[in-house]
């Protein structure tokens, strides 16, 4: 089994650092927006039950938003938080290794998380690439609504320095009682916010496809699709992969031929169609 080999290609789309993971012939699993809390005892059965099922030796792929919110090294000695932990520290010892995407919630995971999971944070895009040449970009899929403005304002500057500096300084108490307060203040300026400035944008993904990219799979909006790239050219796809909830434990694999397939529970679904863009 080839291992998989992880460099920065200095390549940035949409403001994202892309990330290359080469890959031999082994199995890729990949997940997305499990916000993850201790107290959603189902969520965690669901997610038992797909850890379980994963492939030995294989890779698995968390396109962002792993957790409901991560605010630093200081929540993993947290009861409830350290048995998450927990269970993605197992996987290694079954030779699957594990790639994290930041997600808006949870761009905070660093070196300190990566030991604790012996896993791997991406803070950007991941470009997977098969030796048959089939590549899939992966990205977490809020760089791509390019038209939420206030948010890709606020995003830049709750991913600063000195606010990542300060939030893994605080005491941890103070620290998610912030995180709290920040869920509820986004979840009020979404539901003001107009449908179309949510949506991911048709030129987020021209830009994708003129990077040359022929497959991209994100999450973020929580619900599955596909679509091309660029409508006027069809040979290039892009994938939506849904929130993983209890009651719809959704996943993707991706072959050696890069195909990829949809999974709920295990079982193959077909993709949805397009989903609405906007401008």
């Amino acid at each position: 089994m080839e291992t998989p080999s992880l460099r920065s290609s200095g390549q940035r789309i949409l403001g994202t650092l892309i990330h290359v993971l080469w890959l031999g012939e082994e199995p890729v699993s990949l997940i997305s927006d499990l916000h993850l809390r201790p107290e959603e005892a189902d969520k965690l059965a669901a997610l038992d039950r797909l850890l379980a099922a994963l492939p030995d030796d294989g890779v698995l792929v968390v396109l962002g938003d792993l957790f409901d919110a991560w605010v630093g090294y200081k929540q993993a000695r947290v009861p409830g938080w350290r048995e998450i932990l927990d269970r993605f520290a197992a996987l290694p010892e079954r030779g699957i290794r594990t790639f994290y995407l930041w997600g808006n919630r949870d761009y905070q995971l660093d070196a300190h998380f990566e030991r604790e999971v012996q896993g791997k944070v991406v803070p950007g895009g991941l470009l997977l690439r098969r030796p048959s040449g089939a590549t899939l970009l992966c990205l977490h899929g809020d760089e791509l609504c390019q038209n939420d403005e206030s948010y890709q304002r606020a995003k830049r500057r709750l991913r600063s320095w000195p606010l990542r500096f300060l939030g893994h300084h605080l005491p941890i108490s103070l620290s998610l009682r912030a995180a709290s307060r920040a869920r509820s203040k986004s979840m009020e300026v979404v539901s003001a916010a107009s449908e179309e400035a949510l949506r991911p944008s048709r030129r987020a993904l021209q830009t994708v496809a003129e990077a040359g990219d022929r497959q991209l799979l994100f999450g973020h909006i929580h619900v599955a699709g596909k679509g091309p790239l660029d409508s006027g050219s069809p040979s290039g796809f892009y994938h939506v992969l849904p929130a993983f909830e209890a009651d719809e434990p959704c996943s993707a694999s991706l072959d050696g031929e890069g195909e990829l397939t949809l999974l709920r529970e295990g079982e193959s679904q077909p993709w949805p169609g397009p989903i609405s863009l906007s401008p």
